[in-house]
């Protein structure tokens, strides 16, 4: 008969070794207990792309309520003029795949814009962030 603290020892091994091999599971590779990375969209643009893309141009942007034109400059700010009712400061940052905006308030912008980020796609001087379309300016 086995002593109580056996039985625990014992329960505390098996334990132990059902986690380890849990963990060696098959994962999609012949490496024990490595994983396979997910594959990445080649259609996403890197937060890098965009920002090479963006960085020190301006760009007219036609939205559904707006259109205008904005200055994306290299440090993060932005300057946006929106025609037909003014011009409003910004700053930007970019993440995977997305572009994120905020706009200080403005006559037109009472409260300004907390940052925001849209689903950013396009090629050839052609973008699309969330429902605006983005070409360069001449």
């Amino acid at each position: 008969m086995t002593s109580f603290a056996g039985r625990i020892g014992r329960w505390a091994a098996l334990s132990m070794a059902a986690a380890v091999l849990a963990a060696c599971s098959t994962t999609g590779n012949n490496d024990v207990g490595t994983t396979t990375p997910e594959p990445t969209d080649p259609g996403v643009l890197s937060a890098t792309d965009i920002r090479s893309i963006l960085s020190g141009k301006s760009w007219n942007f036609q939205g559904p309520n707006n259109s205008g034109t904005t200055l994306y400059a290299a440090d993060g700010t932005s300057l946006v003029e929106v025609n037909g009712k003014g011009t409003t400061k910004g700053t930007w940052t970019t993440k995977d795949g997305q572009l994120c905006e905020s706009f200080s308030p403005a006559p037109f912008l009472p409260n300004g814009v907390p940052l925001t980020c849209y689903p950013f796609s396009g090629t050839g001087g052609t973008y699309q962030a969330g429902k605006a379309t983005f070409t360069l300016a001449g």
